[in-house]
């Protein structure tokens, strides 16, 4: 399936879609493959070629985690500690849905962090531009990407709009029906039960 429906499939933050699709879109390329390093600055250091294939990318994260580094994984650059809290091993980080549907998840748990504090005395006037940057940086905090957030808001603001059609992911079928989609995947853990390392505080 395309990028497109993947993510209208399998995605858990139905709230913006548009994140997710940014995500996919920027720093991954629309590469299922990724692996990034979270130690290396991209934009001071240009990154090796990024895998083409499942069994280079899995090697490059197992390299990775020997030498003590923090691999991004896949077309959310999800952390090995995410697979973790979802009970999934490294291969599934290179499946489209599945990588869609624990770091959409994750996207989730960071918005209503975000809400939470908008709901707060401080916040209650934040509006949706600057609950969207909440989540993007409590996300970028989280995988310890330098400048993860920013690069983001600059793909959501070339981000050219796409119709799909509802029949591109038909979620309203019932579970009984299918055997895809994000319940099909995931037991969904929420944030607090998570390790540690894949819980951070939002960010002001």
């Amino acid at each position: 399936m395309d990028l497109l429906t993947a993510i209208l499939t399998c995605s858990l933050y139905a709230s913006d879609d548009a994140i997710v699709r940014a995500i996919a879109e920027g720093p991954s390329q629309k590469n299922p493959y990724l692996v990034l390093d979270s130690a290396i600055d991209v934009t001071q250091v240009d990154p090796p070629p990024a895998p083409k294939s499942e069994s280079e990318a899995i090697s490059r994260a197992l390299d990775l985690s020997a030498k003590g580094r923090r691999p991004l994984l896949g077309l959310l650059e999800l952390p090995p500690s995410w697979l973790d809290a979802f009970g999934r091993e490294l291969l599934s980080a290179f499946d489209p849905c599945t990588n869609i549907a624990i770091g959409s998840a994750m996207l989730s748990e960071f918005d209503f962090a975000c809400a939470a504090k908008s709901r707060s005395r401080e916040g209650r006037l934040l509006e949706r531009v600057n609950r969207r940057a909440c989540v993007l940086r409590t996300y970028e905090a989280a995988i310890g990407s330098v400048d993860f957030a920013e690069v983001i808001q600059l793909e959501l603001s070339a981000q050219r709009p796409l119709k799909p059609s509802v029949e591109d992911a038909p979620i309203f079928a019932p579970p009984s029906a299918r055997h895809w989609g994000p319940d099909q995947l995931l037991v969904h853990m929420p944030l607090f039960a998570a390790p540690a390392t894949a819980s951070p505080t939002p960010i002001p």
